[in-house]
């Protein structure tokens, strides 16, 4: 018997030729090969799960029968010699005998995504007479794993596929033998492949960016957050807030990266996490990644909103414990209010300056232009904000 020499390299993009008229919402290509050398020795199958697929065949997902009429004259060149490669997917009807079927080169099994549930897929190929040994090899996405059951001599074994790695088939595969069975097991197993999401601290801002390589109905990304220290305040620390939301790319099988800025933040830890959501609204939440907002140097940000009416929040930071004051005044140099008058430890900092909460005898300002000046120790800087009524 001689051994030969098959590969599974599981990936999550998606290769369906251009006459595909709808895409599987689960596609896993499957690279087969043998070890002859030959360049034509390798073929690309396609097993996974669609909300419309079922067990015949399925033209709209480029699913289609294999024939090869051995015996009719004129026919040769649609006909698989024996020395020769060919791999494929048996489905699970059995074909007429007559009609020379052997099988597809794609298997999507039904299924309602999220998809949890277990799928044999039977594998059948031959090979080119120079070919010694089968290789399998392969790397399952997230939420997929999967098991080789076969039979040798009488025996049926079965070899458990951790995430990746590799495995030799001791067995003479031909076409039209069932070959082996691929059984996967699906966990839940979302239209959102998530493969990246970190987050990176800037000054008093976090940039979120994260990338998917599959996607399928996603409508989008709701950005939650949870403060789990601050200085400055422990309201909410342990509640997650929603504080966007970024659109998806629907169904579509070629890698796609996002991102988020997160601004205006003071000084401690947070973590963050996303909420896919599906057009169905069913939804499945990210891995939580935690930054810190470590305090800055001596600076006075320019407030927000501006021109403001009535309210604006004016964002400063200091770099060591210092006795801080924060006053307004106008363009005459008329103090209107103090803010902040006190020691502070290091930190960021977020005042909220309104005119209607100004003490009697101080409200009623016109629009106009003032100036808002912050001093810490020896330091000092001043800005200008404009009151628009």
């Amino acid at each position: 018997m001689r051994n030969l020499f098959l590969s599974l390299a599981f990936v999550l993009s998606s290769f369906l030729n251009a006459q595909t008229i709808q895409e599987a919402d689960i596609s896993i290509p499957i690279l087969v090969y043998d070890n002859s050398g030959n360049p034509n020795s390798s073929r690309l199958l396609y097993c996974g799960i669609d909300s419309l697929a079922t067990d015949s065949i399925d033209t709209f997902l480029g699913k289609y029968w294999l024939y090869c009429p051995w015996d009719l004259p004129g026919f040769e060149t649609d006909c698989i010699p024996y020395d020769h490669f060919e791999a494929v997917l048996d489905p699970p009807i059995e074909p007429d005998p007559l009609s020379f079927i052997f099988g597809t080169w794609k298997d999507f099994r039904q299924g309602v995504i999220p998809y949890s549930g277990i799928k044999t897929y039977k594998i059948a190929c031959l090979v080119y007479e120079a070919a010694t040994a089968v290789y399998i090899s392969w790397d399952f996405p997230e939420g997929v794993s999967g098991v080789i059951q076969d039979g040798l001599n009488g025996l049926i074994f079965t070899y458990q596929l951790p995430v990746s790695g590799s495995f030799t088939h001791p067995a003479l595969i031909q076409l039209g033998n069932l070959g082996f069975n691929l059984i996967l097991t699906f966990q839940n197993v979302i239209p959102a492949e998530l493969i990246s999401f970190n987050a990176i601290p800037q000054n008093n801002s976090v940039n979120l960016n994260w990338q998917t390589a599959t996607e399928t109905n996603n409508q989008g990304f709701a950005i939650e957050r949870k403060q789990v220290f601050s200085q400055q305040s422990s309201a909410g620390n342990e509640e997650w807030n929603a504080i966007g939301f970024v659109s998806g790319n629907g169904t579509t099988f070629e890698p796609q990266s996002y991102s988020f800025v997160d601004e205006n933040l003071i000084s401690g830890k947070y973590k963050y996490r996303l909420k896919q959501i599906d057009y169905d609204g069913t939804f499945t939440y990210s891995n939580e990644i935690e930054v810190e907002i470590s305090p800055g140097e001596f600076a006075l940000e320019q407030n927000y909103p501006n021109p403001f009416n009535p309210s604006t929040s004016i964002y400063y930071s200091i770099g060591s414990k210092q006795l801080v004051q924060l006053k307004v005044y106008d363009v005459l140099g008329n103090e209107i209010a103090t803010l902040v008058n006190e020691e502070k430890p290091s930190g960021m900092y977020n005042v909220q300056f309104t005119m209607t909460n100004l003490p009697a005898g101080r409200q009623g300002f016109s629009s106009g232009v003032y100036f808002y000046k912050l001093q810490a120790g020896e330091l000092v800087q001043t800005k200008k904000m404009i009151l628009l009524k």
